[in-house]
């Protein structure tokens, strides 16, 4: 019989349960860590009030190279770019950091999204 309070018990015991295991992901900065290559795992919101009570969304990628899960911000220009290209968990994203160009108070990226069609069989 299945004991539905085993995770319950083990965490109140101090075993390790897979809890313990769950990466949780590192903030991503893009003017310090560059681009963004993998795989999209889920997407958040949340209401920011240090901006005003403006609804602020997220984007939680595992990285192709190194399996690690990063959380990044998404701009207006990402988050619509996002939602035109109809993202979902599972889709590999390309997210390019360009900067700001002499004079733009904005910064440039390239997004990309190659969708996830799991093979049919």
């Amino acid at each position: 019989m299945n004991d539905r309070f085993s995770r319950l018990k083990a965490i109140q015991s101090n075993q390790n349960t897979h809890s313990d295991s769950v990466q949780k992901p590192r903030f991503w900065d893009f003017k310090i860590d560059g681009d963004i290559l993998g795989t999209i795992v889920e997407f958040n919101s949340f209401i920011n009030h240090q901006i005003g009570e403006q609804q602020q969304h997220t984007v939680v990628v595992r990285l192709a190279d190194s399996d690690e899960l990063v959380s990044a911000f998404l701009n207006a220009y990402l988050q619509v770019g996002m939602e035109r290209k109809q993202a979902a968990v599972g889709d590999l994203v390309l997210i390019q950091y360009l900067g700001k160009r002499p004079g733009e108070r904005f910064n440039r990226y390239v997004l990309e999204i190659e969708k996830f069609y799991p093979e049919m069989f």
